[in-house]
């Protein structure tokens, strides 16, 4: 009898109409949503452009592919975030190298010189990342694929109780810093932390921390407006090293035409990411001056000798991640010049042709 039921009435049913609620469509069955890990909020601009990124993936796979993000750390966290992707905890996740230390050094590179444009950096930053053989090599050991990337900007100083603009006022203040910026702000009297930026907004508040190098687009995402007052517009360099990575496993496992458009989105993501980077700059800078829930953050400007004096020091910790790379049996020379080239193609460009949504726009 079931045989029957399952051979002769079910098809009958279908058929007929009554049985198309529960049973997918090709398109559903085919549909696989990758799971996709983000340790920052769903709002500000790089949350948008993920579920921009979503709906591409959608609308160009013919609803094949999509993305199914977990927000706020739920699924992996900014330090669990390589490693958690390397061993296909998620599919795809946004990652930053410095928290997994040893992983990626040859995406690292990226972060030593101090300059600020975000179009120059990411494309040099995509190239490098999807051509560089020492990159490469890197990548296919931790079972990761680079897919596109993130800019924070350039870097500004967050502080609660008292403005900075001169190195005396940065003697006795714990600030929250990573790579580059460690030695210098301790070189200026200030003790340091390494933080993730979802934790930060906890630490100024309880007094753990006086402030942290940060981005204005940071700022307004987790909300630190509500517990700092004051921003120095150092304008130094990004973070670059800061991107989305896919698990090599899921990537191969992709059709070959799937595989192709994750190639082509990666590296649309990126420039698509350099715009509205680029354009929230001075938007969110503004919000936060005129205020936001009633919090209002002012601006003030180093003198010029605080400023670079903090860019000399910076430079100078090249020498740091020359001695990680040489660790990891990379020729650091090699692998820095090859990315100082690719600014160098990308400075060049867009001092010739200006930015591509420039152009667009014309």
């Amino acid at each position: 009898m079931k045989r029957l039921l399952s051979g002769v009435l079910m098809p009958a049913l279908v058929a007929a109409g009554f049985l198309t609620a529960t049973l997918p469509t090709s398109a559903e069955a085919q549909m696989r949503e990758l799971r996709f890990a983000e340790f920052g909020p769903n709002r500000g601009t790089r949350a948008a452009a993920l579920e921009w990124l979503d709906q591409e993936m959608r609308d160009r796979s013919g609803g094949t592919l999509g993305l199914d993000i977990t927000w706020g750390g739920a699924l992996l966290g900014a330090k669990t975030a390589a490693q958690g992707l390397s061993d296909g905890v998620a599919d795809m996740a946004s990652i930053v190298p410095v928290y997994a230390p040893g992983q990626l050094v040859a995406y690292e590179v990226t972060d030593t010189i101090q300059f600020g444009d975000e179009w120059v950096g990411m494309m040099a930053t995509y190239e490098f990342m999807t051509t560089n053989e020492a990159a490469l090599e890197e990548q296919k050991k931790a079972n990761i694929k680079y897919f596109g990337n993130y800019t924070t900007g350039p870097t500004q100083l967050l502080t609660r109780e008292a403005p900075v603009t001169t190195a005396a006022d940065l003697d006795g203040l714990t600030i929250r810093a990573t790579g580059a910026f460690v030695p210098a702000l301790e070189a200026k009297g200030a003790s340091t932390v390494s933080m993730s930026q979802p934790k930060v907004y906890e630490a100024i508040s309880n007094g753990s921390a006086d402030g942290s190098t940060t981005y204005y687009y940071v700022v307004k995402a987790y909300k630190h407006y509500e517990v700092a007052n004051y921003i120095t517009e150092l304008n130094m360099g990004q973070v670059l090293a800061f991107g989305i990575g896919m698990n090599m496993n899921t990537y191969m496992s992709l059709t070959p035409d799937q595989q192709a458009l994750v190639d082509e989105l990666g590296r649309e993501f990126t420039a698509y990411v350099a715009e509205k980077m680029y354009n929230s700059r001075t938007d969110v800078k503004a919000e936060l001056q005129e205020g936001i829930d009633g919090h209002k953050i002012e601006i003030v400007q180093p003198t010029d000798e605080f400023r670079a004096s903090l860019v000399e020091i910076a430079n100078a910790d090249v020498a740091r991640w020359k001695e990680k790379a040489a660790e990891k049996g990379m020729d650091a020379d090699a692998v820095y010049g090859a990315f100082a080239a690719l600014v160098d193609k990308y400075t060049a460009e867009r001092d010739a042709n200006g930015y591509p949504w420039e152009a667009e726009s014309n």
